[in-house]
């Protein structure tokens, strides 16, 4: 028998084509490939010419049936791949894309479109080691199984409605506040999010608080109410003030809790997971970090990254010596492996333990695992070694025995009022030593239930209530993939739980980037963890949307709850196709009758307040200007003033009322000279040195 074999990407065409070359095949195979996504659905206008013009009157735009047509780029390809099918004399395709969701849409995207009915195999491969893609290549599955014929539904009814919300959407909604706006499934609601964190953060007003800290000589603790489930803060002064005159000169201590706390090995990565830990550790947004891991994996030496599971299948476990293989290219942790690999008892432990080691929990593909390839570290990248070597660290750590530390907890009474008291003491590092852990005790005195001791002092300590923090991509990411705190109703929220919150772990980073190329939102600060903020636009943008269904994450994982259904085989596609038609339907038709504007202000961050007008001052080509400049104000400051560059941190410390660094200044008569900068009122200032 003859068969064409299509791969997503002409990499991935060769390492199996190198496979086949070496091992043969019971039929004789060609190969072609594609380059990533090579069909789109069409635009309105190829559905219907009345749909060309933007025309609040046609909508909503509901296709009678969806159609797939090349991209310009891949026209070529997208020919050559069809004539060689239709002229080939094959007697089947195999499917050779990516393994999951997207690569069954990228390519029924393109084999329904073409008018050819041969069957279709798929190779499902778990890496793109040698071994695997055999094993995958002798073991072809056939398409017409159930799991693989509903997830190309799924992939596909994702894409239709995402057309109809999209482009029905973004019409309505820009005809009807003369701004455009695009809008999103997915899109809208994590804007949600950003705006109203950006929106607490603006009308937020720290409060002042205070506890009362008890000395009783070898220790100290902190006041906490009893009876009102033990708070330590108290709002009012006065009362705090009032209650240490009830305190008596001694305390008794009336409980000693001494417990051993077990911590063991976190789960493995799955791909959200991964992103989290690179951004708390690299500063790696989402999309970066999936392109990183991509990769890795095409280079044989990570596992499918695009997976939702943090669990091992025990298929894999059996093999546990031969990816730990790849961390002896590591050289820290070349020592540790090497006695793990020698241990089998610690491996049949692990083989067993459901936290790392769950078939049920598998779902497409198993966590994050490198696949026992040797590694030339000095062949990777900085941000290649970087993930590699942490998703290294994450497999070892599971064969470590936890961090233990020993914990105690001491209750002293003071006349009816009771305080206080934490330490802990490091007993074994574990699997942490690792990560370079550093903990320091806190030892306390070895004291006694009964003990009377003097109460020594006491200290009113003033605080002020935090703000909340902007999102990161991991803490963002993490809201999406759990946004279940965002919602009050109880049944809504375990929907959210069930369907894994809004949007993929492989779309959620390219959704986020969206957002930022669209000027809704951006991100800020000097250190490697950017934080997020709300643009004006981006406010204005959800305030028009204000109490639209659009805006709410427990409506958009609804719809992924139902997708994953399709795929699970426990929802039916028809009446899917049929709820969507009726929700854009619906949808639309709310978006038409907003009566809303949307601000025309600046999408750039605010570096500070302007100090003629109070308007904000954002970032130009040449100058750090008002947003009002040219209409109502005229203040800038030079990027770059007598040869000294003003850089965006600087200008913010001058916004602020603060002297920038110091800079070195070229004088009229060509001398050079240093100096700070200050405004005085809307002028700057030079602030000279004493020195002499």
């Amino acid at each position: 028998m003859r068969a064409l074999l299509i791969a997503e990407k002409p990499s991935l065409m060769k390492e199996i084509q190198a496979v086949y070359n070496k091992y043969g095949h019971k039929d004789t195979i060609e190969f072609k490939t594609f380059a990533g996504h090579t069909m789109t659905l069409q635009e309105p206008q190829e559905y219907n010419k009345d749909w060309e013009k933007w025309n609040l009157a046609v909508l909503p735009m509901i296709p009678d049936k969806f159609k797939y047509k090349p991209t310009k780029d891949k026209y070529a390809m997208y020919k050559d791949i069809k004539e060689t099918i239709k002229v080939g004399e094959y007697d089947y395709i195999i499917n050779a894309c990516d393994p999951g969701r997207e690569g069954q849409h990228i390519f029924f995207s393109f084999y329904d479109s073409i008018g050819v009915k041969l069957p279709v195999k798929r190779i499902w491969h778990k890496d793109l080691t040698e071994p695997e893609l055999k094993r995958a290549l002798d073991n072809l599955r056939d398409e017409k199984e159930t799991a693989l014929q509903n997830m190309t539904i799924a992939s596909k009814y994702r894409a239709y409605f995402d057309w109809l919300i999209g482009l029905n959407g973004t019409r309505a909604v820009s005809m009807t506040t003369n701004k455009k706006i695009r809008v999103g499934r997915v899109m809208t609601p994590v804007l949600k999010l950003i705006v109203d964190r950006e929106l607490e953060l603006r009308n937020f007003v720290p409060k002042p608080f205070w506890e009362i800290e008890g000395n009783f000589g070898s220790y100290k603790g902190i006041y906490f109410d009893a009876e009102n489930e033990n708070e330590t803060k108290f709002l009012d002064k006065a009362k705090a003030e009032t209650l240490i005159k009830k305190l008596g000169k001694q305390g008794t201590v009336v409980q000693v809790n001494k417990k051993k706390e077990t911590k063991f090995a976190p789960g493995l990565h799955n791909l959200q997971e991964l992103s989290n830990e690179a951004n708390r550790t690299f500063g790696y947004t989402m999309a970066e970090t999936l392109k990183i891991a991509q990769e890795l994996y095409e280079k044989k030496i990570l596992s499918y990254p695009r997976t939702d599971s943090p669990f091992l299948t025990t298929a894999i476990a059996k093999d546990f010596t031969k990816h730990l293989k790849s961390l002896l290219s590591v050289p820290e942790l070349k020592d540790k492996t090497e006695a793990i690999m020698k241990n089998s008892s610690v491996l049949t432990s692990v083989s067993g333990n459901k936290k790392y080691v769950d078939d049920k929990k598998v779902t497409d593909h198993y966590a994050i695992i490198p696949t026992g390839v040797s590694v030339d570290l000095s062949k990777l990248s900085v941000k290649e070694k970087n993930i590699f070597q942490m998703v290294c660290r994450r497999f070892l750590a599971i064969f470590l025995p936890p961090m233990v530390t020993n914990k105690t907890n001491i209750i002293t009474d003071s006349n009816g009022h009771k305080f206080n008291t934490t330490g802990s003491v490091l007993v074994d590092l574990g699997f942490m030593e690792l990560y370079n852990y550093k903990k320091t005790d806190n030892v306390l005195p070895d004291v006694k239930k009964g003990e009377v001791y003097d109460l020594k002092g006491v200290k009113l300590i003033e605080k002020k209530t935090s703000p909340p923090q902007r999102y990161n991509d991991e803490t963002l990411g993490k809201a999406m993939e759990n946004p279940t705190k965002f919602v009050e109703d109880e049944e809504l929220s375990s929907v959210l739980k069930e369907a894994n919150g809004i949007g993929t772990p492989a779309t959620r980073g390219g959704i986020v980037e969206k957002l930022v190329d669209l000027e809704y939102m951006g991100r800020q600060g000097s250190g490697k963890v950017k934080q997020f903020y709300a643009t004006d636009f981006g406010i204005s943008v959800i305030e028009a949307l204000k109490g639209k269904d659009i805006t709410l994450p427990e409506l958009t994982a609804t719809w992924e709850k139902k997708l994953s259904g399709i795929e699970k085989g426990t929802y039916k596609a028809e009446d899917f196709y049929k709820e969507m038609i009726e929700y854009a339907k619906q949808t639309t038709e709310d978006f038409k009758s907003l009566k809303a504007t949307v601000s025309t202000a600046s999408t750039k961050e605010s570096l500070g307040q302007c100090p003629k007008c109070k308007s904000n001052v954002v970032e130009g080509k040449s100058f750090y200007l008002c947003t009002e400049y040219k209409k109502t104000c005229d203040f800038i400051i030079g990027k770059e003033i007598m040869g000294a560059k003003i850089s965006k941190t600087e200008a913010k410390k001058l916004l602020a009322g603060k002297e920038s660094k110091e800079l070195e200044f070229t004088w009229k008569s060509g001398k050079k000279g240093k100096a700070k900068l200050k405004l005085n009122k809307t002028k700057l200032d030079f602030v000279f040195s004493n020195k002499k």
